[in-house]
Parts: C-alpha cells; sequence; structure tokens
C-alpha cells in the first residue's frame, strides 16, 4: 500500500482552498489586494483563482469585491445528511437542549481541527459558534482525550494552541495532563476557554473512524457548579449511549 505521506501533492488545489478558508473567515464580500496581502498571493493569482472559483460557481462577484456563494450550502446539507453520526443524534441533541434548558450539539474531528455537525438551541439559549480548534472547548478536549498521546500531540502540533482569551489553556505539557484527567473521568468541561463567561461539558465517542462529541454549552452563570460537573455530565452520558445504540 503507498504511504499517503510519499504521494506527491499539488499547490494549485492548496492555494484554491486557503483563498476559500480566508473568504469564509470573513463576515461580508473582500477585496482582492485584502485576500492577496493575507495570503502572500500576487494580486494575479489571486485574480486567477477566483475567476476560476467564480466561474464554476463557487465564487459571487459584489461590486469589486468577491464572496462565496451558496454552493458551499448545498454541499454541506447534502453531506450531513448522508452522515450516520448526524442521523442517529440529532433528535437526542434536540431532546438534551429541550431537557438542559442549554444549546447542545455534535461535533466530530476532521484533521487536526473540529466541525460543529449540528446544534440545537432551547427557548433560552442562542446559537454558538464553536472554534474549530481543539483545545479551548469540551467537545474538543473529549476528542482529543478520546485519542491516543501521539494522536492528540500531532493535532496539536499541526493546529497549534492559539489563546481564545485568558483561560484557554496554551502550553502543551499542562494540555497534557489535562486529557489525561479527561480520560479518566470520560468528562470534558471548559470554563470561559473559548470565551468569556461561557462553560461547556462534552462527552466523546468513536464510531468507525470518525471520533466525535455530545456537548452543552451555556453561560457561566447557569451552567456552574454541580449542575456542571455533575447533572448534565449524566444526561451526556445517557444521550451518548442512546446515539451509539442507534448506529
Amino acid at each position: 500500500m503507498t504511504d499517503r505521506s510519499q504521494v506527491p501533492t499539488l499547490s494549485a488545489p492548496k492555494k484554491t482552498f486557503a483563498l476559500v478558508e480566508e473568504m469564509a473567515n470573513h463576515d461580508g464580500p473582500v477585496r482582492v489586494s485584502d485576500l492577496a496581502e493575507t495570503l502572500g498571493f500576487t494580486r494575479s493569482t489571486t485574480y486567477k483563482h477566483l475567476a476560476t472559483l467564480r466561474e464554476l460557481g463557487y465564487v459571487r462577484k459584489v461590486g469589486v469585491e468577491y464572496t462565496l456563494s451558496y454552493r458551499f450550502v448545498l454541499f454541506g446539507s447534502r453531506i450531513r445528511g448522508r452522515s450516520p453520526l448526524y442521523r442517529a443524534a440529532n433528535e437526542l441533541i434536540d431532546q438534551l437542549a429541550e431537557t438542559t434548558n442549554e444549546t447542545a450539539g455534535l461535533f466530530v474531528k476532521q484533521g487536526p481541527y473540529g466541525v460543529d455537525l449540528y446544534q440545537s438551541t432551547s427557548n433560552r439559549s442562542d446559537a454558538v459558534e464553536m472554534d474549530d480548534h481543539l483545545h479551548c472547548t469540551a467537545p474538543g478536549k473529549a476528542i482529543l482525550a478520546h485519542l491516543s498521546d501521539e494522536q492528540s500531540t500531532a493535532v496539536v502540533e499541526a493546529a497549534g494552541l492559539p489563546a481564545r482569551t485568558d483561560n484557554t489553556t496554551i502550553d502543551p505539557d499542562v494540555l497534557a495532563e489535562e486529557l489525561a484527567n479527561i480520560r479518566e473521568r470520560g468528562i470534558a468541561i471548559e470554563r470561559g476557554e473559548q470565551r468569556p463567561n461561557q462553560n461547556g461539558v462534552a462527552v466523546a465517542f468513536e464510531h468507525q473512524d470518525e471520533v466525535a462529541a455530545v456537548y452543552v454549552v451555556g453561560h457561566a452563570d447557569r451552567l456552574s457548579s454541580k449542575r456542571l460537573e455533575e447533572n448534565i455530565p449524566g444526561m451526556l452520558l445517557g444521550t451518548v449511549r442512546q446515539t451509539k445504540e442507534s448506529l
């Protein structure tokens, strides 16, 4: 079998996807000059990639600026709808959000990052944009702890440990110690590590070759003490058990 690390890769697609990811980080249309400067591309290269993406329907031009098209939403919906994890967990996540009266979701590892595959809110909670770095959220840390030491180290080396708040763990040794504690308990907790005044708790599980975590996040005033450390973790364990039974 060929080692994938030894297969030659192409530089052009890397530039295209770097451009797509950078555009996705903007709240609206962005100028070519800003994209080129941020990514270190020449304007000519940036124009060519944008023109190609626009011809294929993945980018729209708004005045003199560019933005991603809704085709990405279509692909995302299709991919999620075909996911066994999503089909098994989405109704259970809805029930979890209703029972806890907080925001609940399903977070899945993709490469060295995480993707919020599904999220459900209650009548007193709002949608939360989960950070794709794994070290600063409860579901991300639960996933890291579910991996081997070698695998979690590789993730940290690839994605880094950027600080999101003063509470974010940015020391690899401190994170490794925390992951060991999470493995022992089976529960991951975040306390203001992604956003100030936001706490969360999560439980990870594995299905075939995918590692995921079910989580609950909410304001620190509501999600703290026994509710954070005992009550909701018990509900999460039940949700994970039911999800695995449905897979």
